[in-house]
């Protein structure tokens, strides 16, 4: 089973805050994001405003983000992207849903650098 965890943001006093996230319970990425939605909807609490549903996926050096804002009540599409894993530990909700994955800063490997030279031969990564 693929481990996910969910946070939403939301929109409190003019600030945006975000809650402790949540492990979710699916295998799929299309049920985790279902999961995601319904139950961070069904937790909004006055004065609090849902501005963004955010899944988070771990593989080893890559983190997959998925996320979903909504605007005055309407759903916006899923939007997509990957982040070292260096780089979602410096955003505190994402942070927060590593740990709940159980990810430790520490053990997090490097990521992989551009160019490479081995014996002499120069190795560049396509981007």
């Amino acid at each position: 089973m693929t481990p996910f965890a969910s946070v939403a943001l939301f929109r409190r006093n003019g600030a945006v805050v975000f809650k402790a996230p949540r492990k979710e319970p699916s295998a799929e990425k299309t049920q985790a994001r279902k999961s995601a939605a319904r139950y961070w909807r069904g937790n909004i609490v006055e004065p609090d405003v849902l501005t963004k549903i955010i899944l988070v996926q771990h593989d080893g050096r890559m983190v997959y983000v998925a996320e979903r804002a909504t605007n005055n009540g309407l759903d916006r599409p899923w939007v997509e992207h990957r982040l070292d894993a260096d780089a979602a530990l410096k955003t505190p909700h994402l942070a927060a849903c590593l740990s709940e994955l159980g990810v430790d800063p520490a053990s997090v490997p490097p990521p992989m650098p551009d160019v490479l030279e081995i014996n002499g031969v120069i190795y560049r990564r396509e981007i």
